[in-house]
């Protein structure tokens, strides 16, 4: 299993987190089953890597400026080296830890908020990586590469200048920095025959992956703002209806809005997890007017709370009713430990803003990618016995992919989305359909999309690929 897989396989345990029917609130799981299919779809192409940059686990795509004129010094050790220079992030702190040190911990200052470690190790064999927290922060894992004296430059840690590591741990004030060897398939540490060498750096800020453009859309004046977290007012065509943030170390939060009638989004921010990096020990339960609540991962990518990953639910009450909402840190198991003290908690609620239904699947007319929005300007369908459908794509602009379909019959279906001869997306879908996924291209040539079906054949349902352009 290589770093991807493993990735991969987190985010599947991720979504899974979101129902616990046995162990915490009966019901649950099928009102959510959909939204869990959402969010493993979305997790495919370019808008995936987007948002692993934001949560701080794929450092390998960042604008590439001039290098600098005067580099950091190499810092080298018993024949080993940390670069001064990881493509254009400069070195702030090296460490080269002894032979047979599979674990080692120091303090640190950081002076800046944007970094990223870059790592390297050896061992006994497997596929072996490097765990890194900062004050029991969970940063992220780097792959060691192949031979002792190689120098992994595309596996790290990245922490961004939005990440809510830094709402707890400033620039400035000490940090605890430790970092053990892992293997990669097992998630347990290694054995003690081992070596690491790494080192921090500063990291310029991310311009463009894959071409596509991506910013920090800065808070609004009727933005919702409190201890550093943002709930915007207005995120693609979803508006806000409303939000709260707790104080820190509270696992509650209460307020309430006027339904319009529209659908609801529900974006929670939870930080209980920050240092776990497999097990995902605690839960937000989110109360949306009367009825049962709904699960969510506890997770927090970004202060921007607005983006990523969401639960979109029907409006528990008709249009001018109040709606009374209630957002709670709990255990994931049965029992399970309180959270931890330093824990943050928010919640925000949006309206869905306008939608084009197509046999039942919901296709917004405005998206936010990457701090930017697109307006939906193409669409096209085919049936889902046709197993393929395809779309002309823009020239010189970049733009956006949603793909997926309704239900096709019984059976596995996995959806594959290409833009010319590339392949860009593939999923598995889920029973209940293919829901909808998305993927992030920059601007070239004009071309064609084309999602084809592969698996069992379907029988029943209709294939969707449209085009989002920027507004």
């Amino acid at each position: 299993m290589n770093l991807q897989d493993l990735r991969d396989e987190l985010a599947t345990q991720a979504a899974s987190a979101d129902q616990h029917p046995s162990d915490l609130l009966p019901g649950v799981k099928d009102k959510i089953r959909g939204t869990r299919r959402r969010r493993t779809f979305t997790a495919v192409g370019v808008v995936a890597v987007i948002a692993a940059i934001a949560a701080g686990l794929v450092p390998g795509l960042r604008s590439t400026p001039p290098a600098p004129a005067n580099p950091p010094e190499d810092f080298t050790r018993d024949g080993l080296t940390v670069p001064g220079l990881v493509g254009n992030d400069r070195l702030l702190k090296a460490w080269i830890g002894d032979r047979g040190q599979g674990k080692l911990a120091f303090s640190w200052t950081p002076t800046t908020d944007s970094i990223t470690i870059h790592a390297n190790c050896s061992g006994d064999g497997g596929a072996l990586g490097v765990r890194f927290k900062i004050n029991g922060w969970y940063v992220g894992d780097a792959g060691c590469g192949a031979q002792p004296e190689a120098w992994s430059m595309d596996g790290g840690a990245l922490l961004r200048p939005d990440s809510p590591f830094w709402l707890s741990s400033p620039v400035g004030k000490p940090a605890e920095v430790s970092a053990e060897l892992i293997d990669l398939e097992t998630r347990r540490p290694a054995g003690t025959n081992a070596r690491i060498w790494f080192g921090i750096y500063s990291t310029g800020a991310n311009a463009a992956a894959n071409g596509v453009p991506t910013r920090t859309v800065p808070a609004d004046p009727d933005a919702y703002t409190n201890y550093g977290v943002v709930y915007r007012s207005k995120i693609g065509g979803d508006i806000l209806a409303g939000a709260k943030v707790a104080d820190p170390g509270r696992t509650e939060v209460r307020f309430s809005f006027t339904a319009t009638g529209n659908r609801l989004i529900l974006h929670d921010f939870c930080t209980a997890n920050a240092g776990s990096d497999t097990a995902l020990p605690y839960s937000v339960s989110m109360r949306i007017g009367p009825g049962e609540p709904f699960l969510s991962t506890c997770q927090a990518s970004s202060t921007d709370a607005g983006v990523g990953s969401s639960i979109t639910i029907a409006s528990p009450v008709p249009a001018g009713q109040r709606v009374d909402v209630v957002a709670q840190i709990v255990p994931s198991q049965k029992n399970g430990p309180a959270a931890p003290p330093d824990a943050r908690l928010g919640m925000g609620v949006y309206f869905e803003g306008d939608q084009q239904v197509v046999d039942g699947v919901s296709l917004p007319e405005q998206t936010e990618m990457a701090g930017y929005v697109y307006k939906l300007a193409d669409l096209k369908t085919a049936p889902g016995p046709a197993g393929h459908v395809s779309i002309d794509t823009p020239a010189d602009k970049p733009y956006v992919i949603a793909y997926g379909g309704s239900t096709l019959g019984s059976g596995q279906f996995e959806a594959g989305l290409s833009v010319g001869k590339t392949e860009t997306g593939r999923n598995v879908a889920s029973a209940d359909g293919l829901g909808v996924g998305w993927d992030a291209q920059g601007a070239g040539p004009a071309d064609k999309a084309t999602m084809t079906i592969s698996g069992d054949k379907p029988t029943k349902g209709t294939l969707i690929l449209a085009i989002y352009l920027p507004v």
